[in-house]
């Protein structure tokens, strides 16, 4: 499989200006978790970044979904660890949307495995997922940190999970606080997301 069928196949990859890496997709508006947690005041998702500027772009929303639907391919995972392998070291998924369902997890953990010197970070309040997936016995590759996102703003970080993040308007912090801010926007040369020894990242609101 050559780089251009497997970008067909996962409906491309993306790079955000702020991070060193590959990211990866998916429409916001389909979130489980994050759709319910729209209708809650002081969410972390009431104001989500991913359903203004510009993902709303009709261009971003059309790749958005077209990798939802490539989430059925039988062929994806394949596609993803050609995109993926010796090309790039660092990778988030989703930078808009979260995870579907255990599915989707699994095949997550496959690109992973797969690329064994990629270091992926996944970002999720799909907390059920990641319970039942471990509940059933299966583990997480250790080149993939899986962070669970707080709900709410200046809320705590979840608990029963050893790495998290928040989201913070006061001047409390808990844990790493992303340096971004600081840095014209940009990861620059950090890489706490990434980072299996830092148990929660604080990223101020925005």
């Amino acid at each position: 499989m050559n780089t251009l069928e497997a970008s067909t196949i996962v409906g491309g990859l993306g790079k955000p200006s702020k991070m060193p890496g590959k990211a990866y997709g998916l429409p916001a508006k389909e979130c489980n978790v994050g759709s319910r947690l729209r209708d809650v005041p002081g969410s972390v998702c009431e104001t989500c970044y991913a359903l203004k500027g510009r993902y709303v772009f009709d261009n971003v929303q059309t790749a958005q979904y077209r990798r939802l639907e490539a989430l059925n391919d039988p062929r994806w995972v394949s596609a993803m660890v050609t995109l993926v392998k010796d090309r790039v070291s660092w990778f988030r998924w989703h930078d808009s949307g979260d995870l579907r369902d255990a599915t989707h997890f699994g095949m997550i953990c496959a690109v992973a495995i797969a690329c064994p010197d990629t270091q992926f970070w996944l970002p999720t309040k799909e907390t059920g997922v990641i319970r039942r997936w471990l509940a059933a016995g299966q583990s997480i590759p250790s080149n993939l940190i899986v962070r669970v996102s707080g709900a709410m703003v200046d809320g705590a970080a979840p608990k029963g999970h050893a790495h998290t993040s928040t989201v913070h308007k006061s001047t409390e912090i808990t844990g790493h606080e992303c340096p971004a801010r600081h840095q014209a926007g940009k990861c620059g040369d950090c890489r706490a997301c990434w980072d299996y020894d830092v148990p929660n990242i604080a990223y101020p609101w925005h």
